[in-house]
């Protein structure tokens, strides 16, 4: 089985810090936990690239950015060859199309 390579662009490790920071300011047991969870899904990718689903959004679809829920975040990649391309982590309440545009 190939293993892809998972890079994670500095905006979306810059998310994860921001989600532990902000879960943290109340309960910091769940914002190491939310992290290390979003985190172990993350490098799960570099076997099965596939696992998230397209996004719903059609201009981001066009562009084949994929999708993975982890609890209340979700995951924005492509597959690129043998790379997947983590691009931003945002709250899944969050207007996320409007956010790849900054």
């Amino acid at each position: 089985m190939i293993k892809y390579k998972v890079t994670l662009l500095q905006v979306a490790r810059d998310d994860i810090g921001e989600i532990f920071i902000y879960i943290g300011a109340d309960n910091p047991e769940s914002a190491l936990g939310i992290s290390e969870k979003i985190i172990e899904k993350i490098d799960l990718l570099a076997e099965f690239p596939y696992a998230g689903k397209i996004v719903p959004d059609s201009a981001l679809a066009k562009q084949e950015y994929r999708m993975l829920i982890v609890s209340n975040y979700i995951v924005f990649y492509k597959v690129i060859d043998n790379e997947v391309i983590v691009y931003r982590v945002l709250h899944g309440m969050r207007d996320c199309p409007g956010l790849f545009n900054e």
